[in-house]
Formats: structure tokens, sequence, C-alpha cells
């Protein structure tokens, strides 16, 4: 087609070619990208000479515009990610835009027709939905997801080891003694089935140990979060030898105070009566508090996870997509011991 002329609209391709909107918003998108086509808002979409812009694409290679986008739900460690990924991609020429949403069409209406390389996508503890993801990469040529692990779809992801960091918090309590080891995890989505983790201390359990009774409970991080954790380590205290663990792993964002308000609460004393481990970042000082044994990643490890997965997607970006896991590690602190018993 000659330059200028206009292109086809998404409607008329879709019958033309019997595909799917989402087929053919994609193809348009990486024609934009390369330079093939130019879409812009009141003018339709026209065909450019590529010539015309091989200027254009050159002075922008190695100085990608990347766009960060995160939920407004407060979150301390996803707000040292962001801070930290924005610092390291800006000091390396990225061109860097930082956008914080609160819904959909907060999405829709703030981006508008801007087109980015890469996206990053931080959704915090928010509900990650089909439309957000379309619209995500329908403003960025690549889309990196951080903090959620999905299946079946052609972005990148980069995210904690949920599984390492259950191993490293039972080898733990395994090597000072422990035999039996419960779970409380933070009742986060309600409606799901069993979390990461339940799903993995069941099934370590039951292959380490066939046949020994699971201590698993969920408690809401609302308010102070004491009511349902007092609950949990209640329902502990019920439970009689051989039943009753001797350590619990806790899951979730319940501050280090919060799990000290409820064991005062229920007269069970850190580690003389019950050993505690957090999974949980291990840069957050209010979810460790200098007491609890903590096993997870550094928001600085995450964010370096991501800004190499950015560098890595705007040199390649034609290249399948990857998944990438930050390294857990263990930091031990007072709230581990030997058992008493």
């Amino acid at each position: 087609m000659p330059e200028g002329t206009k292109f086809p609209t998404v409607r008329t391709l879709m019958a033309e070619l019997n595909e799917t909107q989402y087929a053919v918003q994609s193809a348009i998108k990486e024609l934009n990208t390369e330079g093939i086509l130019k879409s812009q808002v009141g003018n339709g979409t026209r065909v450019i000479h590529p010539s015309t812009n091989a200027e254009t694409r050159a002075s922008t290679q190695g100085n990608a515009r990347v766009l960060l986008l995160h939920h407004v739900e407060k979150s301390e460690r996803s707000e040292i990610v962001a801070a930290r990924i924005h610092d390291d991609l800006t000091e390396r020429g990225f061109r860097v835009v930082t956008v914080s949403y609160s819904s959909e069409d907060d999405v829709s209406s703030l981006l508008g027709s801007s087109y980015f390389d890469v996206c990053v996508l931080q959704p915090r503890y928010s509900t990650l939905t089909v439309r957000l993801l379309e619209l995500a990469s329908r403003c960025s040529r690549n889309l990196i997801v951080e903090g959620r692990i999905l299946q079946g779809l052609n972005i990148d992801i980069v995210s904690s080891n949920h599984a390492e960091s259950m191993r490293l918090a039972l080898q733990h309590l395994g090597e000072l003694g422990h035999k039996m080891v419960g779970l409380i995890s933070e009742n986060r989505y309600p409606d799901q089935a069993k979390n990461d983790f339940e799903q993995l201390y069941d099934f370590i359990v039951d292959a380490t140990h066939p046949g020994r009774p699971h201590f698993s409970r969920r408690a809401n991080c609302e308010g102070d979060g004491k009511s349902n954790l007092t609950q949990s380590l209640n329902d502990w205290k019920e439970q009689t030898a051989p039943r009753r663990p001797s350590a619990v792993i806790v899951w979730g964002r319940f501050s280090a105070d919060q799990i000290l308000s409820a064991c005062k609460a229920e007269s069970v004393s850190i580690p003389e009566d019950l050993s505690i481990v957090r999974i949980c970042s291990t840069s957050v000082d209010a979810l460790h508090g200098g007491i609890f044994t903590t096993v997870g990643c550094s928001a600085e490890s995450i964010a370096n996870a991501v800004s190499e997965t950015v560098r890595w997607r705007a040199s390649n970006p034609t290249l399948p997509t990857r998944i990438v896991h930050a390294t857990p590690q263990v930091i031990a602190r007072p709230s581990t011991a030997h058992p008493s018993r």
C-alpha cells in the first residue's frame, strides 16, 4: 500500500481475516512498533514508508521507553521495589514513566494512545483481571508482570520462588529439631481454593511424613489482625500431643506487632512454647520486628530481577517469554529455637 494510505479498521480486518479483535490489534501494534504503520487518535491508522522512520528508530535503540504501572494500594515492599526499578532503569538510560492506577478505567484514561517498549505491571494485592492485562499489553510492545505467576500467557513474569521459600522454612525448622510444623496464612483471597503456600505445605508434609496430621489455618489481615491470629493460636493450643506442632510458619502481611499481640493474648511464649518463621519480604522491618526468623526475598533482589528482565526484553523483543524467580534467603532471629519438648 502506498505511503499515507489509510489502513483498514480493526473491525474490517476482523471480518476479512476471521480473526479476533485482540489478534488484529496486536498485529497493528507490532506494525506500529516496526514503523510500518502509524496510528493516531482522530486520524486512524495510516501506512508509513519504512525508510522514513529509519533515522527515528535508530535514534531510539538503546533508549527504550518503559512504563511502570502499579496499583495505588499501599505496600511498603512494593514501594521500595518500584522506586529501585525506576532509579536503576533511569541510570541505565531508559526513559521511564511511572503511573499509579486504582481501576482499569484509570489505566485506559491515563494512558490513552501512549505506547512503550516495555510495561512493568505491579498489581500488588489487587485483582489482576484479563481486561487489565489487555490494556497494559495494548500500550506496550512487551509486558512484564511482577509478583504473580500467570500460566499460558505470552507475558514475562518476575516473582518470588514460593516453593523454595517453603522448603527453606521447613529445612530451617527441621535442622533445629522440630518434627511437626503448622501453617498460618493470610486469607488474602477468601473465594479462592488453597493458596500456593497451603498447597506446598500439604504436599511437602504428605510427601515427607505420610499420615501426619496437618495444622493449617487462615487469618484475615484487616484492622489490627489480632482477633484472627488469636483464634489461630487458640486452635493451636487446643491441639493435644502429638498433634500440636512445635513450630508454625506464618505467611502474609501480618506485622510483627500483630503476631506478638496475639501471642500475648493467648499466653504463648516465643520461642519457648512455639517457634515462628515468617515467609515475607526481608526488607520490611515492620514484618519481622527484629524478632522473627524470616524467609523470603528482599525488595532489592526483586527490583534487580525486574530491571534485568526489562533490559533483556528491550534487547530481545521477539524472543519467547520467560519466568524469573528471585532467590529467597533465611534470616535467623530469636523467634526460632530447638523445641523444648
